[in-house]
Parts: structure tokens; sequence; C-alpha cells
């Protein structure tokens, strides 16, 4: 063979070589496997100095009711909390009354929904429908509510409103039986948190029934309960391996209107000022998150963790974001 096509033969076979190692790479790397249940992307955002690293395998969502920042850190369960793990000292409700505060946390906009209407029904994207469509699990559950997809206003024992499930309102979750199907009663959860083989959602929600979250019983019984739900989470693999828990209050005392403006300042019209809680396994014992912080600031916690678009007011790039 001539030098020449000895020199070509031989700069082929080289680069055919790096090719295949180069492929034998990629499908290696393709075939690794993960403990979360979905791929979660693995970005991170500044926003106001605050900086939210995406990467929460699973996250925990509480929603109490109706007690403002000061008397929630006077009722000690609650302070404990507070300061065992992290929470907001500035984090404000959108607004009065719960109905429009819950819509924000999932669709980032109230509607215009200034009630606790029962057939204001919405027909607007929203954080579960966009999880489903990038394949990331989610499941809220309603204690006290009688069964799965269950779109009635009140349960028979009046335990359940549907006003503290904003799942319900929205036009393609009610009339789409896979994502519906998504809304369980609390007590499938809690049958779930002592069994080790149990496969959880990637986003959890949990609204407890109307005692439990301090709107019709004292503060203490909804601190003692959820103490309660919090150790059992915290025990949690799904929480352990870089989860978090995030414990809010869907607003303030009657009186107090402070909020945040879609800027991130202060302003007088909105929810009142509520705490927050963040309980994560690598923050630093009562550590305070000091950011303004309200409801959007929590949905785009959200998205910005599983990667999904910022809807509403969470869009908002001045806003803050939790860690």
């Amino acid at each position: 063979m001539p030098r020449k096509f000895k020199l070509c033969f031989a700069v082929l076979i080289l680069v055919l070589t790096l090719a295949s190692c180069s492929g034998a790479s990629s499908a290696a790397s393709s075939t690794t496997s993960t403990t979360s249940a979905v791929p979660v992307t693995q970005s991170t955002t500044t926003t106001a100095g605050n900086t939210s690293t995406a990467g929460h395998s699973h996250i925990f969502v509480i929603v109490m009711e109706n007690l403002g920042y000061s008397a929630a850190m006077a009722i000690p369960q609650f302070s404990e909390l507070a300061h065992r793990w992290a929470y907001a000292t500035n984090y404000f409700a959108t607004t009065h009354p719960s109905l429009p505060n819950y819509l924000s946390m999932i669709g980032g906009s109230t509607y215009g929904i200034s009630s606790d209407c029962t057939g204001c029904y919405v027909n607007a994207p929203n954080l579960p429908t966009e999880l489903s469509r990038k394949g990331i699990s989610w499941t809220a559950y309603m204690e006290s509510i009688p069964n799965d997809c269950f779109l009635s206003p009140y349960a028979p024992d009046r335990l359940y409103a549907g006003k503290h499930d904003p799942f319900i309102y929205f036009d393609n979750i009610r009339s789409t039986l896979s994502l519906c199907s998504n809304i369980k009663p609390l007590s499938q959860l809690t049958s779930q948190l002592d069994n080790p083989s149990a496969k959880l959602s990637n986003f959890i929600w949990i609204t407890p029934n109307l005692c439990n979250d301090g709107h019709d019983c004292s503060a203490a019984t909804a601190g003692t309960w959820l103490d309660n739900v919090v150790n059992h989470i915290i025990a949690l693999p799904e929480w352990k391996h870089n989860g978090a828990l995030y414990v809010t209050w869907d607003e303030g005392n009657g009186s107090d209107h402070r909020g945040l403006s879609f800027g991130g300042s202060t302003t007088a019209t909105g929810g009142g000022h509520i705490l927050t809680l963040i309980i994560e396994p690598g923050l630093d014992k009562g550590q305070i998150i000091s950011q303004n912080l309200d409801h959007y600031s929590l949905l785009k916690t959200i998205e910005i963790n599983f990667g999904v678009p910022l809807l509403g007011q969470s869009s908002a790039s001045t806003l803050s974001t939790l860690p």
C-alpha cells in the first residue's frame, strides 16, 4: 500500500475509534440510575439578593390557616419548629380571604377572586399541570376529604373545605381524571409514612382539615398536629436525601393588609405578615431568612426547582425565592 494511503487509512481508524469510545461513554451515562423518581433540573437563579439552587428531589408543602406572624411565634410548637429549623421573617400572604391565597400558591394569580366562592373555576395554567407535562409526579393530600377527586365544596362532616383545596378550582384538573385523581385523602399519605418501600411523589401538598389547620380549633391544636406531621416527614428518606418541607399560613390577621408589590417591595394591600418555615436537612438551626417573600415566592421556588415555567406573578425577576 503506498505511504500516502497508509497514512490516510491510519487517520480514519483513529477517528472511528474515538467516535466509538464517545458513543460507549454516552450510552453508559444514559443508563445511570438515580434515587429520584424523576430527573430534577439543576440550575441556580439569583433574585433580589437571594440565591435559590434547584435540586430538591422532593418538595413538601403544608398550608395552615389564619394566623399572623406574631401570633404564630407565640405558640410554643410553631416557635420551637422555627428555631429548630429555619424561618422567614418577612413573608406576606397575597390577600384576604383564604381562597385567593391558595390559588396564588399554585397558579401565580388570584384571578380577580376576592371571596371564598365555590363555583368560581379558573381556566388557566397551573403548577400541577406543568409538573405533569414534564413527567414530575405530584399528589395533593387533603385531610378529611371523602375520596379521590372529590369535587364538592364541603365534605359531609364539614371538616374538609374546597376553599382550602386550590386544585379543584382549575378546569383542566377538574375535567381530567389522570390529574384529578392525584387529589387524595391525607389518610393515604399517613399510611405510607411508616412504610419504607412506599414511593412518594416528587411534589406533595398537604392541607389539614378545618380543625387541625387552626381555622376552627385552637392554634395549640394546630401546633400539635403540625409537630407530629413534620416529625414523620423528616424521618423519610425522600426528605433526608436533599428534600425540602415548606410550611406556611394562608393569610394573617384579618386587620393586617400588608403584602408585597409585583416588584417585591412592601405595600399596604396584601394578606398580612405570616410565618413560613423552611425545613431542610442542610440549613443551620434557627436560620433566619430575611428577604421579602410571599406566596408567589414559594411558587417560584418550586417552579425553578423542577424546571417548569414561571406562572403569573411568580415570573417577576425581582421576586426572591426560598432556600
